[in-house]
C-alpha cells in the first residue's frame, strides 16, 4: 500500500465518524484482497470521532493516511477533504460500513480505463443478508416521494411500475455492466480528472443525495454512469427500512431531497415548484419523525462472514 509515493493508481476515500468497528472490518477486507493495485492509497478523514477511531486507526493501520476534523463537518465536506489529499489517478469513495469482495476494485478500475466515456462506476451492492441493495437507480420523479426505496408503499406494491423504473429492478439479474442515472456513494469510483473538470462535491448537502447530485453533474458534463455487477460489495446500511431513524437524520434527508429537486428541476427558491416541494417535503418529514416513534430501533443484520455471502455467488465478469 502506498504510504510515501507521490502518485497512486487508486485512492480509496473514507469519511469516518464514531465507527471504528465498521472501519476496521472495511480496511481488513480491502487489504486482504490479492487483486488490489500495489500502489493503492487509503485516505481516511475523521469527522470528530469520540470513540477513539483516530488513535486506533494509526495503531492498527499505519499505512493509511489520516486527516482529523475537530467536529462533524458532514459527509460531503469530509469527502472533499479526502479528494484534496488524494494522489491517485482514480478515486473511490467508500462508506466505512462496507465489506469489499476480492477483485471488486480491480474490476472497477479496469472498466473505467477501458471505457473513458464513463464518468462514474459502481459495484453491485448487497445487504448484510445477501440480498441486492438497490443502489444503481434512475433519477427520481415526484411520485417517488411516495414510492421511494424505503417507503411503506414500495413494500406493499414492489412491482408498481414507478418503483420498478426508479429502482431499476429489471437489472437485478444482469451480469454485464449496465448504464444507470446515478449510483450510491457507499461505493463509487471515478477519475481525479473528473473532479478537476466539474468541481468538488456540493457541501450544501450534509450527506444524503450528494451522490445523485454528483452523478447528475457528471452526466451534464458528458459522462455516463455504470453499475458493474462483477464488482461486489456488502453494505451494512445504517438507514434500513422499517426501523427507527433519528429526527435529525430524517430532517437532513428531506433537506437534501429539497436541495436536489430545487437545484436540478426548478429555477430557484421563488419558483412555484420549489415552494410546493418545500411544503410537501416539510409535511412528509414531520409525518415520518412522528411515525418513527412507533418503529422498532434499528439493529443491523449482519452475516458472521460477510465475504462468504458473495463468494457463494458465481463470479460475474
Amino acid at each position: 500500500m502506498v504510504a510515501n509515493e507521490s502518485e497512486a493508481a487508486l485512492s480509496v476515500l473514507i469519511a469516518a465518524w464514531n465507527c471504528w468497528g465498521d472501519l476496521e472490518r472495511c480496511l481488513h477486507s480491502i487489504l486482504q484482497d490479492p487483486e488490489i493495485p500495489s500502489n493503492l492509497e487509503i485516505v481516511v478523514v475523521d469527522n470528530g470521532s469520540e470513540d477513539g477511531t483516530p488513535a486506533r486507526l494509526l495503531r492498527s493501520f499505519p499505512g493509511v493516511r489520516l486527516a482529523r476534523n475537530e467536529a462533524n463537518l458532514g459527509h460531503a465536506r469530509a469527502v472533499n477533504q479526502a479528494m484534496e489529499l488524494a494522489r491517485g489517478e482514480f478515486l473511490l469513495v467508500l462508506d466505512a460500513d462496507t465489506v469489499v469482495r476480492p477483485g471488486a476494485f480491480a474490476r472497477l478500475l479496469t472498466f473505467l480505463r477501458e471505457r473513458p466515456e464513463v464518468a462514474v462506476a459502481a459495484p453491485r451492492m448487497f445487504n448484510g443478508d445477501g440480498t441486492i441493495q438497490e443502489t444503481a437507480r434512475s433519477f427520481p420523479k415526484p411520485i417517488n416521494g411516495l414510492l421511494g426505496r424505503q417507503s411503506i408503499l414500495t413494500r406493499w406494491f414492489p412491482n408498481n411500475r414507478f418503483v420498478k423504473q426508479y429502482l431499476r429492478t429489471e437489472d437485478r439479474a444482469r451480469s454485464s455492466p449496465f448504464r444507470v442515472d446515478w449510483v450510491s456513494a457507499a461505493c463509487m469510483m471515478f477519475s481525479a480528472a473528473l473532479v478537476r473538470r466539474i468541481g468538488p462535491w456540493d457541501e450544501g448537502y450534509h450527506s444524503y443525495w450528494v451522490d445523485a447530485d454528483w452523478c447528475m453533474r457528471a452526466g451534464i458534463a458528458g459522462g455516463t454512469i455504470y453499475c458493474v455487477p462483477g464488482a461486489q460489495v456488502v453494505h451494512f446500511e445504517q438507514n434500513r427500512r422499517g426501523r427507527r431513524k433519528s429526527a435529525r437524520r430524517t430532517v437532513l434527508f428531506h433537506r437534501s431531497v429539497n436541495r436536489f429537486y430545487r437545484k436540478h428541476y426548478t429555477r430557484g427558491w421563488l419558483d412555484p415548484r420549489a415552494v410546493a416541494a418545500s411544503l410537501v417535503l416539510g409535511v412528509r418529514a414531520a409525518f415520518l419523525v412522528t411515525g418513527n416513534l412507533f418503529l422498532p430501533p434499528d439493529g443491523i443484520v449482519e452475516s458472521k462472514n460477510p465475504i462468504a455471502i458473495l463468494e457463494e455467488r458465481p463470479k460475474e465478469e
